[in-house]
């Protein structure tokens, strides 16, 4: 019969205090992984953010804890290709239309004295007015589009816009009247603010 060779092992709490041999691997009987040392570091170095997989329970949760980046596919082939439903940002989707709907959907901001568009999030946005605010972006990137709903409370407000956007139809205007109702919609063809073309209507 082969040899069987074992490491020194104890759970994630004896670990905590152990100071391994500098080139010695130990294993955690607790996470049921390697632990790496260097000799002074108390613990050690857990070898965790691997992907574990269960292939015996295709139900069970698969955890990446890093960033992904899936580099593989082109125009006429799949990047990603997920078979059943995907949470994404705790939003189900579950197929097309549910992801045409998600697309469709407006997110309602936060006032305040700053607010940040994030053009890769969502497509449409909701801001009511509680005092005069600013506008700064997220994610720039040429194709995208944003539109935003501005409610004005019962207060002229002011409006302030990053300096590279370039207004079409009208100059940017300076403030909301008491009231009124406007849309700002934006398209990106670049990846500063200075590729920003904007249009603001508001209400007669």
């Amino acid at each position: 019969m082969p040899k069987q060779v074992r490491l020194r092992r104890g759970t994630t709490a004896q670990h905590a205090t152990f100071t391994g041999a500098d080139g010695e691997v130990t294993f955690d009987t607790t996470k049921k992984l390697l632990v790496l040392h260097d000799g002074v570091t108390a613990g050690g170095r857990p070898l965790e953010g691997w992907v574990v997989l269960d292939p015996g329970n295709p139900l069970a949760l698969q955890e990446i804890n890093s960033s992904v980046r899936v580099s593989g596919g082109d125009f006429e082939s799949w990047g990603l290709s997920v078979d059943n439903l995907c949470l994404l940002n705790q939003v189900t989707i579950q197929d097309v239309a549910s992801l045409r709907a998600v697309l469709r959907s407006t997110l309602t901001l936060i006032y305040g004295a700053s607010v940040q568009l994030n053009f890769a999030a969502f497509s449409s946005y909701s801001l009511d007015l509680a005092g005069n605010v600013s506008f700064t972006t997220l994610n720039l990137s040429n194709g995208l589009e944003v539109v935003v709903r501005i409610k004005c409370d019962g207060t002229l407000r002011t409006l302030s816009f990053p300096a590279g956007w370039k207004f079409v139809g009208a100059a940017a205007p300076a403030n909301i009247a008491a009231n009124k109702t406007a849309t700002l919609q934006l398209r990106c063809y670049g990846l500063a603010d200075a590729d920003v073309v904007a249009r603001y209507l508001v209400e007669p």
